[in-house]
């Protein structure tokens, strides 16, 4: 699972050397028995994956993390329709925004960067409000680093009578941090290729519970390429990306070598080594620990210098890092440890930023020290 290390964003994230090789296999009919195999093998692994149970269904179709986003607004809502959109930074607003182009009536729940949603408030807005038809939702926000608690806003709509669909936008989540269709209670979850499942752009993936698969419109108008019904009986009302597909059949393969618990602890662990190094450095972490992301970790920049000269200082040593995003954009820098990321990569990674920061190695010797202590107590529990 080794890549080049200097690569430290929230997506696109490297590819691993097997599924770049998976990916260069020879070109085949999407509709011949080579790519069949393909196709229903990478369709039963997302679905053991999400957990979408024998009458959920996923959807793998060939557009970026904001096109399945459109997709799951066609497939559920026709103009007037009524949702609550909850946003705790750019993505959720994105999310909101694909609605109301499509002429969806948006109830908006709009919490500060840097903050988490909290499931009452949004209860409470749902008890104000009629006709609700799904609840919108971030759960990992890329532009902040938040995690969002969305298994417990999923528990909470238990308690409501006849709940609205939960849709999740996990593009920067799943599968680094779980999240199960039936076991968390959630509707609808859209993901895409480029971030944790370690591929190039070009696939959006939605798993879809059964109430959710019920809920599909038959006959939307204005809706071809993006019906999810042919997709979800494991048709193409296209030529699919092959290729992709390839590789995302060997990103699940190592997804699945290494294991559900094992690797959200390798994620929490390089979010702790880059709040470490923000800290010792003096690019102290804007959101608080209880809510960090373990995918994405949002740092201050540097006193007297702009995110944008800072990124372009990294690139000249070859470390691509993120800007931050709306109102953080002039304040903050991202540091994205996602998908294939190990710990030595990252602290190789942090050790290069140090060198354009006064007393920056302090930093370094903190996310050292975090790894290593992770590393004894791993070494403990095994004894």
């Amino acid at each position: 699972m080794l890549y080049p290390p200097q690569i430290l964003l929230p997506g696109p994230t490297p590819v691993p050397p097997s599924v770049n090789l998976a990916m260069q296999q020879a070109m085949s009919d999407h509709r011949g028995s080579v790519f069949t195999k393909v196709k229903e093998h990478v369709l039963a692994q997302l679905q053991q994956l999400f957990d979408v149970g024998p009458d959920g269904g996923v959807a793998v179709i060939p557009t970026s993390g904001t096109g399945a986003l459109e997709a799951a607004v066609q497939n559920f809502f026709l103009p007037g329709d009524k949702v609550i959109g909850v946003s705790t930074g750019t993505f959720g607003e994105r999310f909101m925004e694909i609605a109301e182009k499509m002429g969806v009536h948006v109830r908006h729940i709009r919490v500060p960067y840097g903050q988490a949603f909290d499931p009452q408030h949004i209860l409470e807005t749902l008890s104000e409000e009629r006709d609700i038809k799904a609840i919108l939702v971030t759960h990992n926000e890329t532009s902040t680093g938040v995690l969002n608690p969305v298994p417990q806003l999923a528990q909470a709509l238990r308690t409501v009578n006849n709940a609205p669909l939960l849709i999740v936008d996990s593009i920067s989540g799943v599968p680094s941090i779980p999240l199960k269709i039936q076991a968390d209670h959630v509707d609808v979850i859209v993901a895409a290729s480029q971030k944790g499942f370690m591929c190039p752009p070009g696939l959006g993936i939605l798993a879809l519970s059964a109430r959710a698969k019920q809920e599909v419109l038959k006959d939307r108008p204005g809706r071809l390429f993006f019906d999810l019904q042919p997709y979800l009986n494991g048709q193409f009302p296209y030529t699919p990306a092959v290729s992709l597909w390839n590789g995302l059949e060997e990103a699940l393969n190592l997804l699945e070598a290494e294991g559900e618990m094992p690797r959200l602890a390798r994620h929490q662990l390089l979010s702790r080594m880059a709040r470490a190094f923000g800290q010792a450095s003096g690019m102290t972490p804007p959101v608080e620990e209880a809510i960090a992301s373990p995918t994405v970790t949002a740092l201050a920049a540097p006193k007297g210098i702009t995110p944008v000269d800072f990124r372009n200082q990294a690139a000249k040593l070859g470390l691509q890092i993120a800007g931050a995003m709306g109102p953080w954009h002039h304040d903050y820098i991202r540091i994205g440890h996602v998908g294939a990321a190990l710990p030595e990569q990252l602290f190789e990674g942090l050790a290069t930023l140090a060198h354009l920061l006064p007393g920056g190695f302090d930093g370094v010797q903190a996310a050292w020290v975090t790894w290593h202590n992770a590393i004894n107590v791993e070494e403990e529990a095994h004894a």
